[in-house]
């Protein structure tokens, strides 16, 4: 067992599982031990229904995560879709993503860092004041410790640089925006207790 984490050795399993390119390093952290994690993903590998996904991305609606990160439009999928006019815009889908993905088995949530390529500070969106990606809001308990593995988490995170990769390129985030404003975080979780 890695530093006595039951939920940190079941994390490294999936990670070997999904993302056998990934390095894994161990490091001591506050909280024990930290199992880090650095490689790349290319989210999108293919043009094949890419106006399906995104538009599945925009409402929120399941898409596929395969092994590697590749996210596709799901199988069974039979929604009717929408063409929208920022998909002109994404003239490159195919963007390599180099990450550090960070977790120490406990009830904290899995960091996600992209390393490259840089993020212009005016092009920054939905990150937490670390600079980890922030896949969803906080509080919808998408992702439990005592449930769910760095791999899931890692599924949101992947989405979430598709979403990155709209909002580079055509200047739209693909999804309701919620903001991210302390203020606000601040009152909607006050709301939620």
């Amino acid at each position: 067992m890695i530093g006595g984490s039951l939920r940190l050795d079941v994390s490294v399993q999936a990670m070997r599982d999904f993302s056998p390119n990934f390095s894994l390093s161990l490091s001591a952290a506050e909280q024990g031990i930290e199992a880090i994690w650095q490689g790349r993903v290319q989210p999108i590998q293919s043009t094949g229904r890419l106006a399906e996904l995104l538009d599945d991305i925009h409402y929120e609606r399941p898409v596929w995560v395969q092994a590697g990160g590749e996210i596709c439009h799901h199988p069974n999928c039979s929604y009717e879709h929408t063409r929208h006019d920022w998909l002109d815009s994404v003239g490159d889908p195919f963007v390599i993503f180099d990450l550090e993905v960070g977790y120490s088995g406990g009830k904290r949530h899995p960091k996600v860092f992209v390393r490259s390529p840089a993020m212009p500070p005016h092009k920054i969106r939905r990150l937490f004041g670390d600079g980890s990606i922030c896949p969803y809001a906080p509080w919808e308990n998408v992702w439990l410790w005592d449930r769910d593995t760095v791999v899931n988490y890692m599924g949101h995170a992947v989405v979430w640089l598709i979403k990155w990769i709209v909002w580079d390129q055509a200047a739209v985030w693909i999804e309701p925006e919620l903001s991210h404003y302390q203020g606000f975080l601040v009152r909607t979780l006050d709301s939620k207790l």
